[in-house]
């Protein structure tokens, strides 16, 4: 049994800098929870657009990320500044995605099904565009904060767990469309998504202002002769920086592990919101949103509370075990879905949500935690810290997964029979066929995201000897200088 290591003083982040670089995970929920709470809703329920195009209009902008994740990885890990390599980026991210966010809900009634579309898809490409330029930074800094194995857990377990906290209001989305004070849902959609951009630029400033980035010394302007020194160390091109984080057998088991995780997960969101708006509650949207709600919020809640479980698992039971654990915990809340769908006791359809998000819990502190030691073993072998490059390839999979998930979803709604013009009137066959897709297809995913992780090769032991021999590397070059 590998040793159990700890931390050195010097390591350690103090609670206060994980809160503040907390914050800014605030902002990032909001983003990647705003279309997904609010596009079927408007779109589909609302402005009648077809499931389909609404998938595509979700899905297709996540193929964007193909170009620009990885360029705004590369660029922001070869930045100097004042400032350091960073915070420039989240500046400029944070300020533009704010705005993209209130300017794409300013839909009104009466377009054509296409002029939504277009709109709706041509808001999205600019709105992940400047998602990236915030969120791939923002990533990459948090992965290089600390070098030691147990203190990135423990810097990802407080950075959710105030995040996490955005994701309790974030399931309300719908609901809060469907007050009295609007006039409708779209009107509804318009205001709330102002208010989220306003909170999206206020938080994110707080790390971009306080977070001390003990990494920044490294990465400011350089003097003529500090550049000549660096500039004569060879460099990987964007090219082969992308070939060579491919070819990491480590990284790769945990881009498949999330690719299964994730996008399984959100296959099927749509297929869950129609069913309870549907098959449970008969069109009642009132209703059903109030559900949704709950739904989403006791997920999100419970999440929450089980973040210092999820990293005291990981510090003590090893990262991989306690994300096999709870992504088992996540596999049966999934499959206990089919019983929780009943017109006569709606409520019950909130048991599986503490199951699920126990497993979402530890996908966002311990794959973050585990991306961060695989950048320790690709500096072994390159010389360099690539956090950026890592963080955009490995969001980029992960979208590109989400993207298709998206997509696939309406092409699956369409396949079984769903017909968004019918509403409550959907067929027996329809509504059977939806059940069997909403456990199916994530039960298996979750399966195979187990798999991967029982795979992956870096333990603790195996990361602590990197950390010495980059350390004794370290010190010899100081040495040397």
């Amino acid at each position: 049994m590998n040793r159990h290591h700890t931390t050195r003083p010097e390591d350690e982040i103090p609670f206060l800098q994980k809160c503040v670089y907390g914050t800014g995970q605030i902002s990032n929920i909001i983003l990647a929870l705003a279309i997904a709470n609010l596009a079927p809703f408007v779109l589909t329920v609302e402005l009648q657009v077809d499931a389909f195009l609404v998938g595509l209009a979700m899905g297709l902008p996540r193929l964007w990320d193909a170009f620009t994740d990885p360029v705004v990885g590369y660029l922001s890990d070869n930045h100097r500044s004042r400032w350091g390599r960073r915070k420039p980026f989240l500046f400029v991210g944070a300020i533009s995605v704010g705005l993209c966010l209130a300017l794409m809900w300013q839909m009104p009634r009466g377009w054509s099904e296409m002029s939504y579309f277009w709109f709706f898809f041509g808001m999205s490409l600019v709105f992940y565009l400047a998602y990236t330029v915030y969120a791939t930074p923002f990533v990459a800094l948090g992965y290089e904060l600390t070098s030691d194995y147990h203190e990135r857990t423990r810097l990802m377990g407080t950075m959710n767990f105030i995040g996490s906290f955005a994701a309790i209001p974030m399931a309300w989305l719908f609901a809060i469309t469907q007050w009295d004070i609007f006039d409708d849902g779209v009107q509804g959609a318009r205001f709330l998504a102002v208010g989220l951009a306003i909170a999206v630029i206020g938080l994110a400033m707080v790390p971009i202002i306080f977070l001390k980035d003990p990494t920044k010394h490294r990465f400011q302007k350089q003097s003529a002769a500090e550049k000549a020194i660096t500039d004569a160390v060879p460099k990987l091109s964007f090219m082969a920086g992308l070939k060579t984080t491919l070819k990491s057998g480590s990284f790769r088991c945990i881009c498949f592990a999330t690719f299964a995780f994730f996008p399984g997960l959100i296959l099927i969101q749509n297929f869950s919101s129609f069913l309870v708006i549907y098959y449970i509650y008969g069109g009642d949207k009132d209703a059903s949103s109030v559900l949704i709600g709950w739904s989403g919020s006791l997920a999100a809640f419970l999440g929450l509370a089980f973040i210092p479980l999820v990293t005291w698992m990981g510090t003590r039971l090893g990262k991989r075990q306690a994300f096999m654990i709870c992504a088992g915990l996540a596999l049966f809340g999934t499959l206990i879905k089919w019983f929780c769908y009943q017109p006569s006791m709606p409520y019950i359809n909130l048991i599986p949500g503490p199951f699920i998000g126990i497993g979402f819990s530890a996908l966002w502190i311990l794959m973050g935690s585990m991306m961060a030691d695989v950048c320790d073993e690709d500096e072994l072998h390159t010389g360099e810290r690539r956090e950026g490059t890592y963080s955009a390839i490995y969001w980029w999979i992960v979208k590109l997964g989400l993207s298709a998930s998206l997509m696939v979803s309406g092409i699956l709604l369409n396949v079984t029979g769903f017909d968004e013009a019918l509403g409550a009137a959907q067929s027996d066959t329809t509504f059977f066929w939806m059940r069997i897709c909403d456990i199916v297809f994530p039960a298996a995913f979750i399966a195979v995201s187990i798999y991967y992780i029982y795979k992956f090769p870096l333990t603790e032991e195996r990361v602590y000897e990197i950390k010495q021999t980059l350390d004794s590397k370290k010190a010899a070059a100081e040495t040397t200088v």
